[in-house]
């Protein structure tokens, strides 16, 4: 599910002026609130507060239940597990299971999971088990744990209609002790091997801190694993019968090996593996795979692992392989060809697109005009997607030393390029080269983070500064904050994930890619890959659905998670000290509100459908509803 993000930046703001609106309701609880979150799902809000839990619909502005919380006695290690990869520290807070209203929370080292809308109580972790993470199983009704049994890493399957262990299943019995051998190595799992478990119609795959392991679904068996190698990626066919696992060697990660298997068996089709720098992407057309990596790509059989084109396209250094239809874009070194699925030029000629291979690429798509734009540290141009001819005479020349931010607007065609403290707006259409239609001069072009394409003009947000420029050129506004101190280094150490997915500034390195096609190429979806209505749909089936929280009210509030987001929030220190959170309006600067932060952890959460705003000071919780 794409959710939609609000940006945060960590601010002290010099000459703030002091004005903060009133709550619109104020929620008054018996003891101090320890924890809230807002569910993206349907937008309840839960609280922690002493020994009780509350769920709170805006919607009908009351408490829709409130029930008692598991007792709380001693440290909860288990909890850390997920992020750390160790067992002490703090307790995760409330967190969501994806696409659902369920909630997760640790009491005491046990993992609890409630439904939202309601407050029941779906699964509690009781006894020597202590489950870490939970995944809900949309074709099944049922949830998929993982978790500890003293040094042993289990995995089972809960059913939600039966309320039992269905079949819990033992995959290593020396995993706890390679967790703490980890936390004490790297402090605080700083290797990143990011935890993996996905599911066909009859096998599960999970890839937990680079071990990598293959159950029946339906029983639970363990059918093979590889706890040998550094596994960072795996890829699975469609029908979950073939699977690729990509296996990082080298003392800096540098390098990587791709083996096919048999899913069932383990069974390695290939002699001897793929030895490359890293995967770029992979498809599954049923029979066979298109894998592309560093050094090449090519069509590969499943059931000999021969290639299928004579001989891989031209180039090395893959950077980027974009399926578009049935063809394919590549970008190899420091050029781009099109190729069809048969593996022949569609262009005349290679189309160069930077002056060095290390070039990131900040922009590389179809538009809705047959053309391909490109936006790299070097260049800009627009191309013909048929014949791969430059529109424009020169190349837009940018500033490779500089920050470069690409937007593109597929409803009005229009495309903004950031460089070097210039703006260049121009359409799809545009045949020209376009010239700078603005010069800025930033305080920190470097910590700009995001770019909003507005009708009227052009938004520019980043860690020490907020910029508005109308389409003639001129500064609308310039609202511009020094570096933040303690109290919002804290602060940004919490959210500092946010920041990252809300940043547009593209890495140099590739990011791989998965697609499902048939035989003759045609796009296809995973039998358990469910669109967010079919997901909202399941959770109706079972009965999860309560009072004015139906399907079309989650469903609808889904639809408007996709839309441009046109705030910022701001921690900032006030003229005579004060910590507040304000909210600007992107598109025209204003500060639409100036909220008090009274405690310096503070409890608070965004509805980012209403832009709600849940802020929590002692037995408070104050709702500023969205203007």
């Amino acid at each position: 599910m794409k959710f939609k993000l609000i940006s945060l930046s960590f601010f002290l703001y010099a000459g703030l002026a002091f004005g903060q609106r009133e709550p619109s309701k104020t929620l008054t609880f018996d003891n101090n609130v320890d924890d809230l979150i807002i569910v993206p799902f349907n937008g309840v809000a839960v609280v922690s507060e002493g020994d009780k839990l509350h769920g709170y619909n805006p919607a009908e502005e009351k408490i829709l239940w409130s029930i008692d919380a598991p007792k709380r006695n001693g440290v909860n290690s288990a909890a850390n597990i997920l992020t750390t990869g160790s067992f002490g520290g703090a307790s995760l807070d409330f967190t969501t299971i994806e696409d659902t209203p369920f909630i997760q929370k640790f009491f005491d080292d046990q993992l609890y999971i409630y439904n939202s809308i309601n407050g029941d109580l779906l699964f509690a972790s009781e006894g020597k088990e202590r489950f870490f993470q939970a995944e809900y199983l949309f074709d099944e009704n049922a949830l998929l744990l993982r978790g500890l049994d003293d040094k042993n890493l289990i995995i089972a399957k809960y059913s939600l209609g039966t309320k039992e262990i269905l079949w819990s299943t033992t995959v290593s019995t020396t995993y706890g002790a390679f967790l703490q051998t980890l936390g004490k190595l790297s402090g605080n799992d700083a290797q990143g091997y990011m935890d993996i478990m996905e599911y066909s119609e009859d096998k599960i795959f999970a890839l937990i801190k680079s071990k990598f392991y293959v159950l029946d679904k339906s029983s639970g068996s363990l059918l093979w694993k590889d706890e040998e190698n550094k596994i960072s990626d795996f890829r699975t066919s469609l029908d979950g019968e073939k699977l690729i696992t990509v296996i990082t060697k080298g003392l800096l990660r540098g390098k990587s090996e791709i083996e096919l298997y048999e899913a069932k068996s383990g069974k390695k089709i290939w002699k001897d593996p793929i030895t490359t720098k890293y995967l770029v992407l992979f498809e599954d057309w049923q029979d066979k795979m298109l894998l592309a990596h560093y050094k090449g790509f090519n069509f590969y059989d499943y059931a000999t692992g021969e290639k299928t084109w004579k001989k891989d396209p031209k180039g090395k250094g893959i950077k980027s392989v974009i399926p578009i239809d049935k063809d394919f874009l590549y970008v190899y070194d420091d050029e781009m060809m099109l190729i069809d699925k048969n593996g022949q030029k569609l262009w005349k000629s290679d189309v160069k697109i930077c002056d060095d291979e290390e070039d990131p690429i900040f922009f590389l798509e179809k538009t809705n005009n047959n053309r391909v734009l490109y936006v790299t540290a070097t260049y800009a141009n627009m191309v013909d997607y048929t014949t791969g001819k430059k529109f424009w005479k020169g190349n837009l020349k940018l500033n490779e030393k500089r920050p470069t931010i690409a937007k593109y607007d597929e409803k009005s065609g229009d495309f903004i390029i950031f460089n070097d403290e210039e703006l260049y707006r121009f359409n799809q259409n545009t045949d020209e080269k376009p010239k700078p239609y603005a010069k800025l001069k930033l305080k920190s072009e470097k910590l700009i983070s995001s770019m909003e394409l507005f009708p009227n003009n052009v938004s520019i947000s980043g860690q020490s500064e907020v910029v508005g420029v109308d389409n003639s050129g001129a500064v609308l506004f310039h609202n511009k904050y020094t570096q933040p101190g303690e109290f919002g280094r804290r602060l940004l150490k919490t959210t500092a994930i946010v920041g990252q997915v809300a940043g547009s500034v593209a890495s140099a390195e590739a990011t791989a890619t998965t697609s499902y096609r048939d035989s003759e190429g045609n796009q296809v979806t995973q039998t358990t890959t469910y669109s967010f209505g079919k997901k909202a749909q399941a959770i109706g089936k079972a009965g999860f659905y309560a009072g004015a929280i139906g399907q079309t009210f989650v469903q609808d509030r889904y639809l408007a998670m996709q839309e441009t987001d046109n705030y910022t929030l701001i921690f900032a220190k006030g003229e005579t000290g004060e910590k507040l959170l304000i909210k600007v309006n992107k598109e025209t600067g204003e500060e639409i509100d100036k909220i008090i932060l009274e405690n310096n952890k503070p409890i608070y959460d965004i509805d980012y459908v209403s832009d709600d705003i849940y802020y929590s000071k002692g037995k408070e919780v104050r709702i500023f509803k969205g203007k």
